[in-house]
């Protein structure tokens, strides 16, 4: 078998894919004599005819169709040959802190709006506390931050508020006449402060059960059934019952939460799409 010029394999699958010499002379920018010619030469090369020829059009041969996907791909290993010793653009990074209460169970629907919208981008994602995540924008380590508060966030966008909610596992009652025991976030966590206030207010007693550095900590103890949580709309786990609902007059409200949206000037538009999707 002779080497096979290039040419040859693009007139080939031009009239593979064409189904006529004309057309795919269109599709190569050649003359028809020319293609006519390169299929030819691709024949004698590979010994075997790989097209044949009606009154009405051309087809490939049992011959054409296995040499088909070969010639692709040897294309295709060429482009493949020749990116490689091109110099390689520099990526573009986007560091992305989202506050855990945001949408935990459509984390892959909002990696994909951020995807498309930043398509040339590399990301780093970072799923954290509100406090950290402030923390990390104020010291420059973040270019997009969303973050939970109880009150405005200077500088940030409004995504969305969301009425909070007391939880516990199916079947769980707090002890009668005993403080309430609760499972909640550290002290800075603004879920906390606002579902430690409602009790207050309420002068239902209370004690901290379990505090926890992360919510899916939270959400696994109050599986296990130490006590009762505090958790917004978009953050309630399916097989946990909202309190409210077998008790409407027994539980304070805790209030609503916000989500802001901390950018960098050049991802306000990335922000906006995101406040569309969030639903403000």
């Amino acid at each position: 078998m002779n080497d096979l010029d290039p040419a040859w394999l693009r007139s080939f699958i031009a009239i593979a894919q064409a189904g006529s010499v004309t057309r795919a002379a269109e599709r190569v920018n050649r003359t028809q004599s020319a293609v006519s010619t390169q299929l030819q030469q691709l024949e004698a090369g590979v010994g075997a005819r790989l097209v044949q020829r009606s009154t009405r059009a051309l087809s490939l041969t049992a011959e054409g169709e296995r040499f088909l996907p070969h010639a692709q791909r040897l294309l295709e290993l060429q482009d493949e040959a020749r990116a490689a010793v091109q110099p390689l653009s520099e990526v573009r990074v986007l560091r992305v802190g989202l506050s855990e209460y945001f949408f935990p169970s459509r984390l892959a629907d909002l990696l994909a709006l951020l995807r498309d919208a930043q398509p040339e981008a590399r990301f780093e994602l970072l799923w954290a506390s509100s406090t950290a995540l402030q923390q990390r924008w104020a010291e420059g380590a973040l270019d997009l931050a969303v973050v939970t508060s109880s009150r405005a966030v200077p500088g940030a966008r409004l995504l969305r508020r969301e009425a909070l909610s007391w939880l516990a596992a199916p079947g769980f009652r707090p002890p009668a006449h005993l403080p309430v025991p609760l499972v909640l976030l550290g002290p800075d966590c603004p879920v906390r402060v606002l579902a430690l206030a409602a009790l207050t207010r309420a002068a239902r007693p209370h004690h901290l059960q379990l505090s926890c550095t992360g919510s899916h900590g939270a959400v696994a103890a109050l599986r296990a059934g130490w006590g009762v949580g505090c958790l917004n709309q978009s953050a309630l786990p399916p097989d946990l019952d909202v309190l409210a609902r077998r008790d409407p007059r027994g539980w304070p409200s805790p209030g609503r939460l916000s989500f802001f949206a901390l950018a960098k000037p050049t991802l306000h538009d990335t922000v906006r799409l995101l406040r569309r999707w969030a639903g403000a």
